[in-house]
């Protein structure tokens, strides 16, 4: 084994140096992982830009994880060596109420891999104890891709959205944003959830164009009403489950205005903390009987089916895949993404 790897490491706010640091050392109860795939996630570009409170630099960040197990420390039985895994963000304390009873992304600790943890922008990775016994570590059980295993986490995230916004078969759903978890979002609700009508609202004429190559109707919010767009297509019903997956305050209220009868509007994006309070009528509430809900990261059970959803075939996550970049390039990578000229930016460390 190796002594030294290359990783991306953040220092301050705007400060991400790739650099020459030990490999982590294998301990009882851990194992390592060769990161082959760690896909670019919009938080890891407001993390670089301003940090969070939940990580102290340095700090090697990045938690939507695909690569192999390479070694295994002394009493952990939850890996073997040469096992290929997907790793998530959200791990699961395991002992406060919300873990114990399933919700683990609820988590009072709220531990996270590139948070607490060292995540995947480096060529290995220790996977901590209460990682191996409590967090999204997923087998694959296929030959796919690790570009494409990496992104059973941010698919995770959108089966805890959908989960929360009480989606049934057959459902109408609105999404607002086309940015990699809105088309996400997009793609479960016409595979996973057969959804009689998936709507797409995107400001960006480059994302409407990735939309409409996956096959979505796509409203332009800067030429169209987009509450009056949603109500068109849907027979003036307003749509059964709406996802904000953007950080626009607007687009919470015209959600909540476009929202059908016992509908459900999921808040999925956040919003900056400097963000204004959104104003709604209660009575579109009140008598549409709708709901309003958030939703929050995944748990290992959403991260478990969200891999076997990319490995069957049931969401083609292939699309979505448009730059891959060694970890030399990290800067770059994270550029396009910011940028918006692709979709789903993916590092890979070993690459």
């Amino acid at each position: 084994m190796q002594e030294t790897m290359k990783a991306a490491r953040w220092l301050g706010p705007e400060t991400l140096v790739v650099e020459e640091v030990a490999v982590p050392e294998v301990l009882p109860g851990t194992a390592l992982l060769r990161v082959e795939a760690c896909a670019v996630c919009g938080s890891d570009l407001r993390i670089v830009r301003e940090g969070n409170a939940r990580i102290q630099p340095p700090r090697i960040i990045g938690h939507e994880v695909a690569g192999e197990v390479v070694a295994v420390g002394a009493g952990a039985v939850e890996v073997k060596v040469g096992d290929r895994v997907a790793v998530g963000a959200d791990v699961p304390c395991g002992e406060c109420v919300h873990c114990r009873a399933g919700r683990g992304n609820c988590c009072d600790t709220n531990l996270a891999i590139g948070y607490q943890f060292d995540g995947g922008y480096a060529q290995f990775l220790r996977l901590e104890p209460v990682v191996l016994r409590h967090g999204p570590v997923s087998r694959i059980q296929s030959q796919i891709a690790y570009e494409l295993a990496a992104l059973a986490e941010p698919l995770a995230c959108c089966l805890n959205g959908y989960e929360r916004a009480l989606a049934q078969p057959g459902c109408r759903v609105a999404v607002f944003g086309a940015g990699p978890i809105g088309l996400m979002l997009a793609l479960l609700g016409r595979s996973r959830f057969a959804a009689e009508t998936v709507v797409v609202i995107e400001p960006s004429p480059v994302r409407r164009a990735q939309a409409e190559s996956l096959g979505f109707q796509v409203i332009d919010p800067t030429a169209t009403d987009p509450v009056a767009a949603i109500m068109a297509a849907t027979g003036g019903d307003g749509a059964d489950v709406l996802f904000t997956a953007c950080p626009a305050v607007n687009t919470h209220e015209q959600a909540i205005a476009a929202v059908a009868k016992r509908g459900v509007v999921n808040l999925f994006g956040g919003l900056a903390k400097s963000a204004p309070a959104i104003g709604l009528l209660s009575n579109h509430l009140h008598y549409r009987e709708a709901y309003v809900t958030g939703s929050h990261g995944s748990t290992p059970i959403h991260h478990r089916e969200a891999l076997a959803l990319i490995e069957d075939g049931r969401i083609d996550v292939a699309p979505l895949v448009t730059h891959t970049f060694a970890l030399g390039g990290i800067l770059q990578a994270l550029d396009v993404a910011r940028g918006g000229a692709g979709i789903k930016v993916v590092v890979r460390p070993n690459g």
